[in-house]
């Protein structure tokens, strides 16, 4: 698990516990039967911040369909990289004050 997972993972356990209970992470990860009963309940509330936590979740777990988690697919959530400027390489630019 990586690190943007395992703090999306904590948010969602803490903004769970307010609305249906207290959610046991180990567990959540391990059994597919609990994670599908906890994020149906989610997916029942009214809170849209949990709902769209969930989303992240399930979609950094890999427990969404695969044709929806394709970056062509989706591409209004697209990152847009820019590149870094290229300095010569060998030469030293910035000195410890920057």
């Amino acid at each position: 698990m990586d690190n943007q997972s395992f703090i999306t993972l904590s948010k969602f356990t803490v903004e769970a516990r307010k609305v249906i209970g207290t959610v046991n992470p180990a567990k959540l990860l391990k059994d597919a039967d609990y994670s599908e009963s906890i994020f149906e309940k989610v997916d029942a509330s009214d809170d849209a911040d949990l709902i769209l936590l969930s989303l992240q979740l399930r979609q950094q777990l890999g427990l969404l369909d695969g044709e929806a988690s394709e970056p062509e697919k989706m591409p209004e959530m697209a990152i847009e990289q820019v590149a870094a400027p290229s300095l010569p390489a060998g030469k030293y630019m910035f000195g410890a004050r920057g």
